[in-house]
């Protein structure tokens, strides 16, 4: 049985990573979009005036958050017009890395030992899970300007995390210079948007009661004083964007407390209701493969599980689900606060967060099912065939998002033809410019066919033109005739 316990293993393992390439390929088409335009052209002549330019002047929402400006002028000022392109496919590689970096680290925490393909099936587990249930995949990943501010402070926070445990895993002692740069990393982190900073200022705080209160000896100033350089970078990076010169020019009018706590528990309550209505299949996929993992693999090794406290497990296992919908709703507090329900973009952490807690829940369960007194082959055959069906699931999800390849590659296609139309444009000479016009997609602004739109305005700065108009050009011929004439425009 263990041998076919390793293959399913092995097979779900290459269907995730499968995945999480098919994924990241469709990354290689993203192309300059809406405030794409305008947040390279902010950064163009410096990163750092940049930010402070939008932070002090800026006159949209967004205009707070630093660290998202900086990561886009950092990687632009890196890698030029390519990096739209290539950093999408960067971000979805650290995501899958992080995560099995931050799963090594737990297990050890936790006492468990087993091999490196067990790490990275679950660190494969939580980045395929949470990038299949995410809602508006686009936004959150190949639109840069949405993933600079949603998806990279995860990916970020991921690595820090992975690092304080291995820190703590190896028994070292806590440093000024670690809590000062804990403090700095957690105020970059913070600075992305408010979802992740609020739920690094709660779960610092949480951290900081646990540790003060319940852990002893010398591990116990370590995780004081992680936890709270963690929540002063974070709190730090909160205020930062609280008092943005920006945010005072907006003048929206902040609810009331008791509102504000209304909304925050309606929206939490209602995301996690409705993402057990729309995705029964992850989130029971979710469920049941770790429970399968752990139950199959505390049967082959007995001396792994021997000594696990089962009355932790089930106080962890209850307290789990609080915990979760703690987090959701202070994520969530911030868009209560601005008198809306998340938009998609800005409920993938809840996904992400939603995710460990199945994993972690079936984990348990697994392992508690592998103590119950089951002396039955039959039972253990069942559930390892099981394992190998649900091996055919990530596949599916591959075969997927290859069908998207063509519907990306052809916009991609069309986007680098135009911009390379304009350049010709504009060495003739030309700089107010009528442009073919294409369909917006997944909620993101396309180019106007006023001149005096943002987005119109932002990609004439980015073209270095006076103006730019977009306008629907009917049929492939018209489309070619326009091509084929760069000095007579219709």
């Amino acid at each position: 049985m263990k041998k076919f316990f390793g293959i399913g293993v092995t097979l779900l393992v290459a269907g995730m990573l499968a995945y999480l390439a098919a994924i990241a390929y469709l990354g290689t088409f993203s192309r300059y979009m809406s405030d794409d335009y305008c947040e390279t052209v902010a950064t163009s002549s410096s990163t750092l005036q940049g930010v402070i330019s939008r932070y002090e002047a800026g006159n949209w929402r967004a205009a707070n958050r630093y660290s998202n400006l900086m990561f886009v002028g950092i990687t632009e000022s890196m890698m030029g017009s390519r990096s739209v392109a290539v950093v999408p496919v960067l971000m979805i590689i650290l995501w899958g890395v992080g995560l099995v970096l931050l799963v090594r680290q737990v297990r050890k925490l936790a006492g468990i030992q087993w091999p490196v393909l067990a790490d990275i099936f679950f660190g494969g587990l939580l980045a395929f899970l949470s990038i299949l249930e995410a809602p508006n995949r686009f936004q959150v990943l190949y639109w840069r300007s949405s993933m600079a501010t949603h998806f990279a402070p995860l990916v970020f926070l991921n690595f820090l995390i992975a690092f304080l445990l291995f820190r703590f895993n190896t028994k070292r002692d806590a440093t000024v210079w670690l809590g000062l740069g804990v403090f700095l990393a957690s105020l970059i982190i913070g600075g992305f948007s408010e979802p992740p900073v609020v739920l690094m200022v709660v779960g610092s705080a949480l951290l900081f009661v646990y540790g003060w209160f319940f852990v002893k000896g010398s591990s116990r100033q370590s995780l004081l004083v992680v936890s709270s350089s963690i929540f002063a970078g974070a709190v730090s990076a909160l205020v930062v964007m609280a008092v943005s010169p920006a945010v005072a020019k907006l003048g929206t009018e902040s609810p009331s407390f008791a509102t504000w706590v209304q909304r925050t528990v309606e929206y939490t309550y209602f995301f996690l209701l409705n993402s057990m209505k729309t995705l029964p299949i992850p989130i029971l996929f979710n469920f049941l493969v770790s429970a399968l993992f752990f139950f199959l693999y505390a049967r082959q090794s007995q001396g792994n599980f021997a000594s696990f406290n089962m009355r932790a497990g089930r106080n962890i296992a209850i307290l789990l689900p609080f915990l979760l919908a703690l987090f959701i709703a202070a994520g969530f507090s911030t868009s209560a606060y601005g008198q809306a329900y998340p938009v998609e973009r800005a409920r993938f952490f809840a996904h992400f967060l939603m995710t460990i807690t199945l994993t972690v829940e079936g984990a348990l369960f697994g392992i508690w099912l592998s103590k119950i007194n089951l002396n039955s082959a039959f039972f253990d055959y069942a559930c390892l065939s099981l394992l190998l069906v649900m091996a055919f699931y990530p596949l599916r999800a591959v075969w997927q998002v290859l069908q998207e390849v063509p519907e990306y590659s052809t916009r991609a296609e069309a986007w680098d033809r135009r911009d390379a139309h304009i350049y010709t444009l504009r060495q003739n000479g030309q700089t107010n410019l009528i442009i073919p016009q294409f369909s917006g997609i997944y909620g993101i602004k396309e180019l106007d066919n006023l001149p005096t739109h943002w987005v119109n305005h932002c990609a004439a700065a980015y073209y270095g033109v006076n103006s730019i108009s977009a306008v629907t050009i009917h049929g492939e011929d018209a489309l070619e005739e326009y091509y084929n004439d760069p000095g007579d425009q219709p």
